[in-house]
């Protein structure tokens, strides 16, 4: 059978919503990859504690994905990528006002919503939503934006780091505000 054009996806509302949304939320983090143990040291924090912080973010994602079968099925996967904007929205906001050490573990585990919700809820939209012969395409086409979205913002995070400090999490915020609002809009455009 003839191959489907790509052309399909690009004219599917909640495909690129849902797109925008991955690629928002995920780039959020690039200030997170690029400057909080910079930020930690510069509060005093220790190494080893430092090292314990990252390594709790990715336990919270890893728990996250070993029970993601047992998810309600409420949790649709533009829910899964709300909640992941909400999640990077609160973490980087607060994140921009220099948290306590006490607060930094609770931020942490918000890696489960940031990054797993919202990965999970872009991998089960385009399960269900994307037809077969295009789901290839699709995940190249969103890794594709996602992969450009975080460069720039890394780019952006060290000139805006620079200037400001923590508060260019506001940046991030800002991201991923962009990104929940856009997960919001697929989830009013797409019927599973």
């Amino acid at each position: 059978a003839p191959q489907r054009s790509a052309m399909v996806l690009l004219r599917m509302p909640a495909f690129l919503a849902v797109a925008l949304a991955s690629s928002m939320i995920q780039g959020s983090h690039a200030l997170y990859y690029g400057f909080s143990t910079l930020e930690w040291r510069a509060m005093g924090v220790d190494g080893t504690v430092i090292g314990a912080l990252w390594g709790l973010g990715g336990l919270a994602e890893i728990v996250l994905f070993a029970f993601s079968t047992r998810l309600p099925s409420a949790l649709r996967p533009t829910v899964l990528m709300a909640l992941g904007g909400i999640g990077a929205l609160i973490r980087w906001t607060a994140m921009a006002f220099d948290p306590p050490m006490a607060a930094l573990p609770a931020l942490q585990l918000l890696h489960a919503a940031s990054f797993g919700a919202t990965h999970l809820g872009a991998m089960g939209f385009l399960a269900r939503a994307i037809p077969r012969d295009l789901a290839a395409t699709a995940q190249g086409l969103v890794a594709t934006l996602s992969g450009i979205v975080t460069a720039s913002a890394t780019a952006l995070s060290g000139l805006a780091y620079a200037r400001s400090g923590s508060h260019a999490y506001l940046l991030m915020a800002a991201m991923a505000l962009v990104g929940f609002l856009s997960a919001l809009y697929a989830g009013r455009r797409w019927r599973d």
